[in-house]
């Protein structure tokens, strides 16, 4: 067997060992940045969703200080059409995010209800998207058994 001078006979099998850790931290960096990418993807598509949204209610808003009655059915169907545009962007970002069940719920609902139903709902949503400072996209209020903190029931 010959081999270099001065190099050992098992030096290639110490090339492979050195690189398994190099490999290893590549694999969880790229990991990890697959992931943060998958959490923003949901924020960005509920914001995309939150485009239309917008749009939406600006059109329903328009719709209700219509001077004639087909130009109010004219703005009321765009504004639906732009919350069908928004349900399957919505839709998606649930998928990377569950935090965004609720803007996708609330869009299932047209043709249920009708917008005006709906605006409270879906204004409070977007702006938790677009400014999201918690787990959930949906501010939480009391429910009926708790009391804001500083409240008393006694008067």
């Amino acid at each position: 067997m010959t081999g270099v001078v001065g190099v050992p006979a098992n030096h290639p099998r110490r090339l492979r060992a050195a690189r398994i850790p190099v490999v290893a931290v590549a694999l969880l960096a790229s990991s990890a940045l697959l992931l943060s990418a998958c959490s923003n993807a949901g924020s960005s598509l509920a914001e995309e969703a939150c485009v239309h949204v917008d749009a939406s209610i600006h059109l329903y808003t328009e719709a209700e200080h219509a001077k004639s009655t087909s130009a109010a059915r004219a703005k009321v169907y765009r504004a639906t059409n732009e919350l069908s545009q928004a349900l399957p962007l919505a839709a998606r970002a649930n998928s990377a995010d569950p935090a965004f069940n609720p803007l996708m719920t609330t869009l299932q609902e047209i043709g249920r209800t009708s917008e005006s139903n709906l605006i409270p709902a879906l204004r409070a949503q977007c702006e938790a998207a677009q400014n999201p400072t918690s787990a959930s996209p949906v501010p939480a209020g009391p429910t009926s058994g708790t009391q804001p903190a500083g409240t008393s029931t006694s008067g």
